[in-house]
């Protein structure tokens, strides 16, 4: 017997001390390029540890059970802890890799099976080091992986348990413990309540259970324990929503809280299922998917020596096929480790796929030793022989190709990631939440956000510098949900009134707000953390400081952001060309595309040619450089404003450095030009098209992310959107005031900005708006159209103004110059009526009736204004007719009801009443009336009943209960 049969392989230094030494290394390594500070990954993870995520958690249940001892942290530490967490799950999963790759068994082919007789096949060579180390070093420098390491973003932890059940079921074919696979299936089962992406491996751990246990399987108690032990760590899917209804943090259902887990999931099974029934559409990753996996049966079955031909030459062209095959795949793997277009990086749409890259690398750690077994170690034969083996020749060739393999794949990766990861490590993020917090004030104040992670970022730098007691962070995506005012309370007691009460679940509406907002602006400072629009902006308008935003109210006189003071130009102009400097030109150096004309090094060659791009991760580059985009395409416009077209050509063009895809900076910086060369300013909104803005499906959206506009065709149309669309009216203001400012003759915006002003009540505003069209109707290209609407408003003006008469002559006026003009009768009727002036109103209503008498819409207003005159015949007459051309026109049959009850026709009222109730049952103004008449016709009871029933329906505090309650309770009496 062999001497090295008589030693336990298991106590070896290679699967014993070796997975450690590699972890300890890794560990350094991943320290050495550690994130320190907030970043995209653990952005949400810093939020909730630190109690800044007012939501409960409800899915990953064991990330929040291992990081439960880092709310004992200050907030300030939180980051820095979770990376380095990040960093230990990394080191321990790379030593389960090196563990896994030394257990497995090198006994699949009669080649290995001739070279390696030691117990449980593993490699006794000299060089078995090399396959653990080859494949820690290729996963571990992997890009996607590293990235992962130095950033908390849960994927590591994940991936640990994943390495852990590949170890285990390792560990088993050694020691056959079922204790083992019973804590495999629980982690099993915790990682699918964890992650529910590990269902797409569960066919598969089903499939190695099956293979390892063999006829084994068919023991009940051990398939029971099983099943419970896997079901037990499934349970832990309860544990996060549980937590949250006994929290009470938010109102929330079992079910609605379970359903959040069961999102994920059902995208996993639909796009398993949708992979198998579409595979043209899916095809690539499909195929990524299979030859990741090939490997795994490669490792699993034991290969016939002969494939059925036992001659020379047939075990020699086996072995042959058996070797190209084990070279392909491990070549295949080391390329993937290096993200070609079509690797799991490249494919996994912002997926990171660590579950791919880890059994790669366990590929690559098998075939590694497998051509070190081969041809580095003779066969070990019964009886010499002086036949020599086939391909002996190639043995010197063959190890050394697989040294210098895994010597230049670590090289390669080290030389290609290091560069990278410094990018996704860099300081992007914190040197902008770093400028904006330096703009905020030091007496505190409340800051609002519409994005909650920008907030984030904003919330660490303000704890870095201890000085997150000083402000409230609002997040307002979350301000209309009464719940999350109450986490605010709960936080903020001393700064945060006591707005709602715990049962209430309906949203708050956005006017009670507005009204909130305006009240505490009143003793503190409101600033938002970028420019923005919406329902607070009917109220406020930003006052810039570098990339903080102060909320002012609007003045009430004009309802216009006032004119940038020069001062106020000096401080930003020198917050972006000195204080940001560094910050802007870091961020424009890291996402500018690399120089074409720029000398290629031999590295940068070889990956070229090898389809191998090294482009970096942009992810936190590009999305502060969105930021500055914004912030400098607002900056461009206020300055276009108040006159300064250089700079704001400047800033247009920066807004584009930053974000080249900014359609809003691109439209603006065009209408600069134009403004700088004395074009003439024309208005033609053919040219506002929503297709011109790409990805984005409307004004808001596209807005939301580049910024306003400032070129007049996009501000009127923007306008027409906000007052029509959104009910914004106030900063439809705005943009209507910028296109009559910047093209005068423009007749739409002065009649959208009179419209608004009326709606404010400032008739001087409307009078000053339309003044010139009024003097000069020919240069406005006046028409009947425009024209009765615009004396309308002006009307109107003058009764705001407390000047009926001339507003009444003004339309008697237009009616008297155009009495057939439909037109001039509709605005003519509207004008009066809306005014009160009703016999006005009947003297246009009659003239209509006498060209079209049978016009229902007109006779329903003849009745209903004879009913506000009190002439009731008129009124009944008007609405006869009405309905007998329309007998279904409950309006209609309604006022008559009116009608006949206030003229004491009280049996036709009756009738009509009762008509109503068959189509509209109990309805409060219906009952009303039917009580009325059963009171004055001394029908106590029904009287009783129908305002018992109206009773029940309305507010108890309005006027007209309090009365019918009167009434009620004299009749009991």
């Amino acid at each position: 017997m062999s001497t090295e049969n008589l030693i336990d392989p298991r106590k070896g230094f290679v699967p014993r001390y070796l997975p450690w030494l590699l972890a300890l290394a890794s560990f350094g390594v991943y320290l050495l390029t550690l994130e320190h500070w907030t970043s995209s990954y653990n952005v949400a993870d810093v939020a909730r540890i630190s109690g800044w995520e007012w939501r409960s958690p409800l899915i990953h249940p064991l990330t929040f059970l291992v990081t439960l001892p880092f709310h004992l942290l200050p907030a300030s530490a939180v980051p820095l802890a979770l990376d380095c967490f990040s960093a230990v799950c990394a080191s321990l999963t790379l030593a389960l890799l090196a563990r896994s790759v030394s257990l497995l068994p090198q006994d699949r082919t009669e080649a290995q099976r001739k070279r390696e007789k030691s117990d449980y096949s593993f490699l006794t060579i000299p060089t078995a080091w090399l396959p653990p180390v080859f494949a820690v070093g290729v996963c571990g420098l992997q890009l996607t992986f590293w990235e992962h390491a130095t950033n908390f973003s849960g994927e590591t932890f994940d991936l640990l348990l994943f390495a852990f059940v590949i170890c285990s079921l390792l560990e088993y074919r050694l020691d056959e413990r079922k204790s083992r696979l019973y804590m495999t299936a629980f982690v099993y089962g915790a990682g699918m309540a964890e992650n529910w992406a590990m269902i797409g491996f569960f066919p598969l751990f089903l499939v190695a259970i099956l293979w390892i246990r063999g006829l084994g399987i068919l023991n009940l108690r051990f398939v029971s324990r099983m099943l419970l032990c896997g079901v037990a760590g499934l349970l832990l899917y309860f544990l996060l929503p549980l937590m949250a209804i006994i929290s009470g943090k938010e109102p929330i259902t079992l079910w609605q809280a379970l359903n959040v887990n069961l999102v994920p999931a059902h995208n996993v099974l639909k796009s398993i299922i949708f992979c198998i029934f579409n595979p043209g559409q899916t095809l690539p990753y499909v195929m990524l998917v299979l030859v990741y996996l090939v490997p795994l049966v490669i490792i699993a079955i034991r290969w016939s020596a002969t494939f059925g031909d036992e001659s020379l030459i047939g075990s020699a062209i086996a072995s042959f096929i058996l070797h190209i095959a084990h070279a392909a795949f491990l070549g295949f793997f080391i390329w993937m480790a290096f993200d070609p277009q079509f690797s799991p990086r490249a494919l996994g749409n912002g997926l990171p796929l660590l579950t791919f890259y880890y059994l790669g690398a366990l590929a690559i750690g098998y075939f590694a030793g497998y051509f070190l077994l081969i041809f580095g170690k003779e066969e070990i034969l019964k009886r010499p022989s002086r036949k020599k083996p086939p391909f002996q020749a190639l043995n010197k060739p063959v190890l050394a190709g697989v040294w210098f393999l895994a010597a230049v794949t670590v090289i390669g990766l080290t030389y290609r990631n290091v560069p990278l990861i410094h990018i996704t490590n860099d300081d992007t993020i914190h040197q902008y939440a770093k400028l904006t917090e330096e703009n905020l004030p030091r007496t505190g104040g409340y800051l609002l956000c519409d994005d909650p992670y920008r907030l984030f970022f904003i919330r660490s730098a303000l704890v870095q510098d201890g000085r997150d007691k000083e402000f409230v962070p609002l997040d307002t995506s979350s301000m209309t949900i009464p719940a999350y005012h109450l986490y605010l309370h709960r936080h903020y007691p001393q700064k945060w009134p006591d707005l709602v009460s715990g049962k209430k679940i309906s949203s708050i509406p956005p006017l009670g707000l507005v009204q909130m907002l305006t009240a505490l602006s009143r003793t503190n400072d409101l600033y938002y953390l970028h420019p923005s629009f919406g329902y607070y902006f009917e109220e406020f308008y930003l006052e810039p400081h570098g990339l903080v935003y102060r909320m002012k109210p609007l003045p009430a006189d004009t309802l216009l952001p006032p004119n940038i003071d020069p001062n106020l130009i000096a401080e930003n102009q020198n917050f972006w060309t000195n204080d940001a400097a560094s910050a802007l030109a870091k961020v424009a150096n890291t996402i500018a595309p690399p120089d074409p004309n720029a000398p290629i090094s031999a590295g940068e060659y070889i990956f070229m040619r090898l389809h191998i791009s090294r482009e970096p991760n942009l992810k936190s580059a590009l999305q502060v450089a969105g930021y500055y985009s914004r912030s400098l395409n607002y900056w461009g416009v206020l300055l276009q404003r108040a006159g300064q077209l250089d700079w704001a050509a400047t800033n247009f063009e920066n807004a584009l450095v930053f974000n080249p895809d900014n359609v809003v900076a691109q439209i603006n910086l065009a209408f600069n030009k134009k403004l700088q060369t004395g074009t003439p300013v024309t208005i033609d909104l053919s040219q506002v098209s929503n297709d011109q803005f790409g990805k984005y499906a409307t004004f808001m959206d596209v807005l939301n992310a580049n910024g306003p506009f400032d070129d007049p065709n996009y501000c009127f149309a923007y306008g027409l959107a906000l007052y029509k669309g959104n009910g914004f009216v106030r900063q439809s203001i705005a943009q209507f005031e910028r296109v009559r400012e910047l093209a005068p003759d423009f007749l739409p915006a002065r009649l959208m900005l009179a419209q608004d002003y009326l709606i404010y009540h400032l008739p001087r505003r409307v009078l000053a708006v339309l003044h010139e069209p009024l003097v000069n109707p020919g240069r406005f290209s006046l028409n009947e159209t425009n024209d009765i609407g615009m004396n309308t408003m002006v009307a109107n003006a003058y009764f705001q103004e407390n000047d009926p008469a001339r507003g009444i002559r003004l339309i008697d006026a237009e009616f008297t110059r155009q009495p057939d003009n439909d037109r001039v009768l509709i605005s003519a009727a509207k004008f009066f009526i809306g005014n009160g002036l009703y016999t006005n109103a009947l003297a246009v209503i009659n003239q209509k009736l006498k060209i079209d008498p049978n016009d229902p819409a007109w006779l329903y207003d003849k009745g209903y204004v004879a009913m506000e005159l009190k002439d009731y015949p008129t009124a009944i007459s008007a609405l006869d007719r009405v309905l007998e051309i329309q007998t279904n026109d409950e309006n209609a049959l309604f006022n008559r009801a009116i009608a006949n009850l206030d003229s004491g026709r009280l049996d036709a009222a009756q009738a009509d009443y009762l008509r109503l109730q068959l189509v509209a049952s109990n309805s409060p103004p219906i009952v009303y009336g039917l009580g009325e008449i059963a009171r004055l016709k001394s029908e106590t009871n029904d009287a009783i009943r129908y305002y018992q029933i109206y009773l029940s329906q309305v507010n108890p505090n309005a006027a007209e209960a309090k009365m019918v309650a009167a009434r009620l309770k004299s009749l009991k009496q």
